[in-house]
Protein backbone atom coordinates (compact mmCIF):
# COMPACT_ATOMS: atom_id res chain seq x y z
CA UNK A 1 0.00 0.00 0.00
CA UNK A 2 1.31 3.40 -1.03
CA UNK A 3 0.73 6.58 0.91
CA UNK A 4 1.34 9.90 -0.82
CA UNK A 5 1.88 13.53 0.01
CA UNK A 6 1.76 16.34 -2.50
CA UNK A 7 2.95 19.93 -2.63
CA UNK A 8 1.56 22.11 -5.41
CA UNK A 9 2.69 25.40 -6.90
CA UNK A 10 6.14 25.21 -5.38
CA UNK A 11 8.39 28.11 -6.34
CA UNK A 12 11.18 26.12 -7.98
CA UNK A 13 11.76 24.93 -11.52
CA UNK A 14 11.02 21.25 -12.30
CA UNK A 15 14.48 20.72 -13.79
CA UNK A 16 16.25 21.75 -10.57
CA UNK A 17 13.89 19.70 -8.40
CA UNK A 18 14.31 16.56 -10.54
CA UNK A 19 18.08 16.58 -9.91
CA UNK A 20 17.39 16.19 -6.18
CA UNK A 21 14.52 13.71 -6.65
CA UNK A 22 16.75 11.30 -8.59
CA UNK A 23 19.09 11.06 -5.56
CA UNK A 24 16.42 9.64 -3.20
CA UNK A 25 14.24 7.59 -5.51
CA UNK A 26 13.97 4.00 -4.19
CA UNK A 27 15.86 4.77 -0.95
CA UNK A 28 14.69 4.07 2.59
CA UNK A 29 12.72 6.95 4.08
CA UNK A 30 15.20 7.63 6.90
CA UNK A 31 18.17 7.42 4.54
CA UNK A 32 16.44 9.78 2.10
CA UNK A 33 15.90 12.31 4.89
CA UNK A 34 19.61 12.20 5.69
CA UNK A 35 20.53 12.78 2.04
CA UNK A 36 18.14 15.72 1.71
CA UNK A 37 19.39 17.28 4.94
CA UNK A 38 22.95 17.60 3.65
CA UNK A 39 22.14 18.43 0.00
CA UNK A 40 23.09 22.08 -0.71
CA UNK A 41 20.07 22.87 -2.86
CA UNK A 42 16.94 24.95 -2.27
CA UNK A 43 14.73 22.25 -3.80
CA UNK A 44 16.06 19.71 -1.26
CA UNK A 45 14.37 21.59 1.60
CA UNK A 46 11.02 21.59 -0.24
CA UNK A 47 11.19 17.88 -1.05
CA UNK A 48 12.22 17.10 2.56
CA UNK A 49 9.04 18.71 3.87
CA UNK A 50 6.89 16.67 1.46
CA UNK A 51 8.67 13.43 2.43
CA UNK A 52 8.16 14.07 6.15
CA UNK A 53 4.47 14.70 5.46
CA UNK A 54 4.19 11.37 3.61
CA UNK A 55 5.87 9.49 6.48
CA UNK A 56 3.54 11.14 9.01
CA UNK A 57 0.50 10.18 6.92
CA UNK A 58 1.63 6.56 6.78
CA UNK A 59 2.31 6.32 10.52
CA UNK A 60 -0.75 8.19 11.81
CA UNK A 61 -3.43 7.31 9.24
CA UNK A 62 -2.43 3.75 8.29
CA UNK A 63 -0.35 2.69 11.35
CA UNK A 64 2.72 1.76 9.34
CA UNK A 65 6.17 1.27 10.79
CA UNK A 66 8.29 4.34 10.04
CA UNK A 67 11.55 2.35 10.05
CA UNK A 68 10.29 0.08 7.25
CA UNK A 69 9.08 2.83 4.90
CA UNK A 70 10.84 3.56 1.62
CA UNK A 71 10.37 6.09 -1.18
CA UNK A 72 8.56 4.11 -3.85
CA UNK A 73 7.64 6.98 -6.18
CA UNK A 74 8.63 10.61 -6.46
CA UNK A 75 7.38 12.83 -9.26
CA UNK A 76 8.16 16.43 -10.18
CA UNK A 77 5.54 17.89 -12.51
CA UNK A 78 5.60 21.28 -14.13
CA UNK A 79 3.15 23.87 -12.88
CA UNK A 80 1.99 27.20 -14.31
CA UNK A 81 4.58 29.65 -15.52
CA UNK A 82 4.51 33.23 -14.33
CA UNK A 83 5.60 35.67 -17.03
CA UNK A 84 7.46 38.79 -16.09
CA UNK A 85 9.33 41.49 -18.01
CA UNK A 86 12.90 42.63 -17.50
CA UNK A 87 13.54 46.09 -18.92
CA UNK A 88 16.27 46.30 -21.56
CA UNK A 89 18.03 49.19 -23.40
CA UNK A 90 16.39 51.30 -26.11
CA UNK A 91 12.88 50.86 -24.73
CA UNK A 92 12.83 47.09 -25.11
CA UNK A 93 11.87 44.44 -22.59
CA UNK A 94 13.02 40.82 -22.13
CA UNK A 95 10.64 38.12 -21.01
CA UNK A 96 11.25 36.38 -17.63
CA UNK A 97 9.65 32.97 -16.99
CA UNK A 98 9.13 32.00 -13.34
CA UNK A 99 8.35 28.28 -13.36
CA UNK A 100 6.40 26.42 -10.67
CA UNK A 101 6.39 22.72 -9.77
CA UNK A 102 4.12 20.08 -8.27
CA UNK A 103 5.98 17.61 -6.01
CA UNK A 104 4.44 14.19 -5.30
CA UNK A 105 6.08 11.67 -2.96
CA UNK A 106 4.78 8.14 -2.33
CA UNK A 107 6.04 5.83 0.41
CA UNK A 108 5.28 2.19 1.06
CA UNK A 109 6.15 -0.32 3.75
CA UNK A 110 8.95 -2.60 2.68
CA UNK A 111 10.88 -5.48 4.20
CA UNK A 112 12.91 -5.07 7.35
CA UNK A 113 16.43 -3.99 6.47
CA UNK A 114 18.98 -6.39 7.96
CA UNK A 115 21.18 -4.74 10.53
CA UNK A 116 24.88 -4.54 10.11
CA UNK A 117 27.25 -6.75 12.05
CA UNK A 118 28.29 -3.92 14.40
CA UNK A 119 24.68 -3.00 15.20
CA UNK A 120 23.83 -6.64 15.94
CA UNK A 121 26.87 -6.94 18.21
CA UNK A 122 25.79 -3.83 20.10
CA UNK A 123 22.25 -5.15 20.63
CA UNK A 124 23.56 -8.53 21.81
CA UNK A 125 25.89 -6.84 24.30
CA UNK A 126 23.03 -4.66 25.55
CA UNK A 127 20.80 -7.70 26.10
CA UNK A 128 23.54 -9.52 27.98
CA UNK A 129 24.21 -6.48 30.16
CA UNK A 130 20.49 -6.15 30.93
CA UNK A 131 20.23 -9.86 31.77
CA UNK A 132 23.05 -9.67 34.32
CA UNK A 133 21.89 -8.86 37.86
CA UNK A 134 23.00 -5.56 39.29
CA UNK A 135 26.06 -5.78 41.51
CA UNK A 136 25.09 -5.80 45.14
CA UNK A 137 26.34 -2.72 46.97
CA UNK A 138 27.75 -3.26 50.47
CA UNK A 139 25.19 -2.41 53.15
CA UNK A 140 26.03 0.63 55.21
CA UNK A 141 26.16 0.45 58.95
CA UNK A 142 22.81 1.58 60.31
CA UNK A 143 24.05 2.69 63.71
CA UNK A 144 26.55 5.18 62.33
CA UNK A 145 26.11 8.42 64.22
CA UNK A 146 26.15 11.87 62.69
CA UNK A 147 29.23 12.75 64.77
CA UNK A 148 31.30 10.02 63.09
CA UNK A 149 30.54 11.22 59.55
CA UNK A 150 32.19 14.66 59.78
CA UNK A 151 35.09 13.11 61.68
CA UNK A 152 35.62 10.67 58.84
CA UNK A 153 35.45 13.49 56.30
CA UNK A 154 37.99 15.46 58.31
CA UNK A 155 40.36 12.53 58.42
CA UNK A 156 40.12 12.17 54.66
CA UNK A 157 40.87 15.88 54.21
CA UNK A 158 43.87 15.64 56.54
CA UNK A 159 45.18 12.62 54.66
CA UNK A 160 44.77 14.47 51.38
CA UNK A 161 46.49 17.60 52.76
CA UNK A 162 49.42 15.69 54.27
CA UNK A 163 52.47 15.97 52.03
CA UNK A 164 53.63 12.76 50.51
CA UNK A 165 57.20 12.02 51.55
CA UNK A 166 59.06 10.09 48.95
CA UNK A 167 61.49 7.53 50.22
CA UNK A 168 64.94 8.20 48.88
CA UNK A 169 66.93 5.06 48.15
CA UNK A 170 69.97 4.41 50.35
CA UNK A 171 73.20 5.69 48.89
CA UNK A 172 75.39 2.94 47.56
CA UNK A 173 78.95 2.76 49.00
CA UNK A 174 81.47 4.39 46.75
CA UNK A 175 83.91 2.05 45.10
CA UNK A 176 87.47 2.36 46.48
CA UNK A 177 90.03 2.72 43.78
CA UNK A 178 92.96 0.36 44.21
CA UNK A 179 96.37 1.74 43.26
CA UNK A 180 98.45 -0.83 41.50
CA UNK A 181 102.02 -1.04 42.83
CA UNK A 182 104.76 -0.84 40.23
CA UNK A 183 106.21 -4.23 39.48
CA UNK A 184 109.94 -4.45 40.23
CA UNK A 185 111.84 -6.73 37.92
CA UNK A 186 113.94 -9.26 39.78
CA UNK A 187 117.68 -8.95 39.08
CA UNK A 188 119.05 -12.38 38.15
CA UNK A 189 121.62 -13.56 40.65
CA UNK A 190 125.05 -14.76 39.57
CA UNK A 191 125.09 -18.39 38.76
CA UNK A 192 126.82 -20.36 41.54
CA UNK A 193 130.18 -21.97 40.79
CA UNK A 194 129.64 -25.57 39.94
CA UNK A 195 131.49 -28.44 41.62
CA UNK A 196 133.41 -29.23 38.43
CA UNK A 197 135.00 -25.76 38.35
CA UNK A 198 136.02 -26.07 42.02
CA UNK A 199 137.56 -29.50 41.37
CA UNK A 200 139.59 -28.13 38.47
CA UNK A 201 140.93 -25.30 40.64
CA UNK A 202 141.92 -27.72 43.44
CA UNK A 203 143.67 -29.99 40.95
CA UNK A 204 145.63 -27.03 39.55
CA UNK A 205 146.71 -26.02 43.04
CA UNK A 206 147.93 -29.60 43.76
CA UNK A 207 149.95 -29.62 40.52
CA UNK A 208 151.59 -26.34 41.47
CA UNK A 209 152.46 -27.66 44.93
CA UNK A 210 153.91 -30.83 43.45
CA UNK A 211 156.05 -28.82 41.06
CA UNK A 212 157.39 -26.68 43.86
CA UNK A 213 158.20 -29.78 45.87
CA UNK A 214 160.10 -31.36 42.97
CA UNK A 215 162.12 -28.17 42.44
CA UNK A 216 163.14 -28.14 46.07
CA UNK A 217 164.52 -31.71 45.88
CA UNK A 218 167.04 -30.68 43.05
CA UNK A 219 165.79 -33.04 40.44
CA UNK A 220 166.27 -31.82 36.92
CA UNK A 221 163.73 -32.53 34.35
CA UNK A 222 164.75 -34.82 31.52
CA UNK A 223 165.29 -33.24 28.15
CA UNK A 224 164.37 -34.99 24.94
CA UNK A 225 167.84 -35.14 23.37
CA UNK A 226 170.00 -35.72 26.50
CA UNK A 227 171.62 -38.94 27.61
Amino acid sequence: MQVLAKARFVRTSPRKARLVADAIRGKDAQEALGILKFTPNFAAKLIEKVLKSAIANAENNYHMDGDRLKVSTIMIDGGPIMKRVRYAPMGRGYRMLKRLSHITVMVEEGEVKPKKHKEVARTVKGRKAAAKPAAETPAKVADETTAEKPARKRSKKVEAAAPVVEETPAAEPEAVETVEEPQVEAVPEEAPVTDSVQAEEQAGEQVDEQAEADGADGEKPETEGGN
